[in-house]
């Protein structure tokens, strides 16, 4: 979704790649929020990948990871947000230094908080956080904020048993913004097909594939599509303008196509 009044910086924009972490002191902070994470548990790949404690937002959850089972953390809905940080962990690059923090935003009955939400977005505008990652749509018609602080990863979410197509999610409300990107999924089962039952679908900046087994869906595709961005685009604290991140997603994008819906759509 570039402006045209953005258009003339595109030439030389698109050959900028944000500078890449080179010091101690430039640690990427990031922040994952979902249901429920064991941050002692993730499956990191650098040792310049640092996972912080787990902050429930709610203050209600009370299971210890001490005594949670491989097979819980596989299974359970609850963990759901370790499956989005793990496969995220997947594509950060391993020569990014990052600081991940862990934000649950579901309460102890599984359920989506307005007030676990509100309380992350203060903690992620306090705490200065670069980068934020959600594979979640909190249903309300109510927007909380007007305006997300940071730069934001989100999934479009799709129709399900208790989401139609009128559903109001949010943060995906607030799109169309530029620190927003909004990430959709598709199939990739011997050919590209679209996923059809995406939500949002005039707001989705970039598909990613929604997975052959296991973790799938939009959920599994918004954690590659920010690994990837980081991989093509390297983002500092001190280079932080979203119109500038799209620039660059934008020179590294390509165009998919699903050849029986003759539908195009982009991926980086």
């Amino acid at each position: 979704m570039i402006t045209k009044s953005i258009g003339p910086l595109l030439l030389g924009a698109a050959f900028f790649f944000f500078s890449s972490l080179t010091s101690a002191h430039a640690a990427l902070k990031i922040a994952v929020v979902d249901t429920g994470f064991c941050s002692n548990k993730a499956q990191t790949h650098a040792k310049i990948h640092k996972i912080l404690p787990t902050l429930d937002m709610t203050e209600s959850n009370e299971y210890n990871c001490a005594k949670v089972t491989s097979k819980e953390l596989s299974e359970s809905g609850r963990f759901h947000g370790q499956h989005v940080l793990n496969e995220f962990l997947k594509f950060l690059p391993k020569k990014i230094e990052a600081q991940i923090t862990p934000l649950v935003v579901y309460d102890k009955t599984g359920t989506q908080t307005e007030d676990g939400w509100s309380k992350a977005i203060e903690y992620i505008e306090k705490e200065k956080i670069d980068l934020v990652l959600t594979a979640s749509g909190f249903i309300s018609d109510k927007k909380l904020v007007g305006e997300l602080p940071s730069l934001w990863f989100i999934p479009s979410g799709r129709t399900e048993r208790l989401i139609s197509r009128e559903t109001v999610l949010f943060p995906q409300s607030l799109t169309p913004k530029p620190n927003i990107i909004m990430i959709g999924d598709y199939f990739d089962k011997g050919q590209i097909i679209y996923d059809q039952a995406l939500l949002y679908q005039d707001h989705i900046d970039y598909y990613f594939p929604s997975g052959s087994k296991g973790f799938q869906g939009t959920s599994r595709a918004v954690a590659e599509a920010m690994g990837k961005a980081l991989e093509k685009c390297f983002i500092t604290k001190e280079v932080k303008e979203a119109y500038l991140l799209r620039l660059c997603l934008l020179k590294n994008s390509k165009v998919l196509k699903d050849p029986i819906l003759k539908k195009e759509f982009k991926t980086f």
